[in-house]
């Protein structure tokens, strides 16, 4: 299962994606999809099985005016990454890089190198399957799993 959520930090925050081979796949498939038909994309809308508190949505942006990057939204964990075509496919290609099935684990940071940008951390097989889901020890609305000690 995809995993993502914004990590706040005063040093450094990152927007972290956590999963295995499948899910980095069909991320990265939604990149290349954008990449083709840039259009606004609800992450949740497109891979409704994945967990954490976040929203995402990809932004086509125009221009060398465009605030691109990932970036905070107005509302309360909602969240914007704004791309052009070619960037949505170098990050592809770069997720991609992290799936071949001899790979267990690794990760890779993603930014565009703008300032006030949020750098993206793209992970497989380093953390464990509960982290960032919604019953996460952390969470303050931790529901135990049925059947738990």
């Amino acid at each position: 299962m995809l995993r993502f959520d914004h990590t706040p930090s005063d040093f450094h925050p990152l927007f972290l994606f956590l999963g295995d081979r499948d899910d980095l796949t069909a991320l990265a498939g939604i990149l290349r999809e954008f990449s083709r038909e840039p259009r606004e994309v609800d992450i949740r809308e497109l891979l409704p099985e994945a967990a954490g508190h976040a929203r995402l949505t990809i932004t086509p942006g125009e221009g060398a005016d465009a605030p691109y990057g990932l970036r905070p939204s107005a509302e309360p964990d909602q969240f914007t990454w704004v791309l052009n075509a070619w960037q949505a496919d170098q990050i592809a290609t770069r997720i991609e890089a992290l799936t071949p099935p001899e790979l267990k684990s690794g990760n890779d940071i993603l930014e565009l190198g703008l300032i006030g940008e949020i750098p993206v951390k793209v992970s497989r097989g380093e953390f464990t399957d509960d982290f960032l889901t919604r019953y996460h020890h952390l969470d303050p609305d931790y529901l135990p799993a049925p059947n738990a000690d």
